[in-house]
């Protein structure tokens, strides 16, 4: 009987560190993602692309959504994919760099497996990125979703 305690004890022990490692490189991803949006270097971009995103994310097209609402309520929105996946990342980028260069995090925590990474520009513009991984190790980004909010 104290045999079968102390082997539940030891796996309940090492599933809570690996679910602690799992979820601490998701975090310094993400942080990483936000210093790399800092950075006005397309190389920079690229290579953390390359060293952080599963293949199946570098391969997969770019869809992108603008909404605008204003005050009469009219809302436009366009989807956009090419063929030069690593290009169109790359305008993501240089989009991202242009609007929360400078930026502050202003929340970081996991949400269903993903990581929710909410970030603040100097003008109070906020970006909700959800971070999606995945499930093994070295656990890659295997996907992004960004919301700009400006106010």
């Amino acid at each position: 009987m104290k045999n079968l305690f102390l082997i539940c004890s030891c796996f309940a022990i090492v599933s809570a560190f690996a679910q602690d490692t799992k979820q601490a490189t998701m975090e310094k991803r993400a942080r990483e993602l936000h210093r790399v949006i800092g950075q006005n270097d397309k190389e920079t971009w690229k290579k953390f692309m390359k060293d952080n995103y599963t293949k199946s994310f570098l391969e997969r097209p770019v869809k992108t959504s603008v909404k605008t609402t204003d005050k009469e309520s009219s809302t436009s929105a366009s989807v956009t994919s090419t063929a030069d996946n690593m290009e169109e990342k790359l305008k993501i980028f240089e989009r991202l760099h242009h609007d929360f260069a400078g930026s502050k995090i202003v929340s970081l925590k996991p949400v269903d497996e993903k990581i929710e990474m909410i970030i603040e520009n100097a003008s109070h513009m906020k970006g909700t990125f959800n971070i999606a991984f995945e499930n093994k190790k070295p656990y890659l980004i295997d996907g992004i979703r960004a919301e700009m909010d400006q106010r």
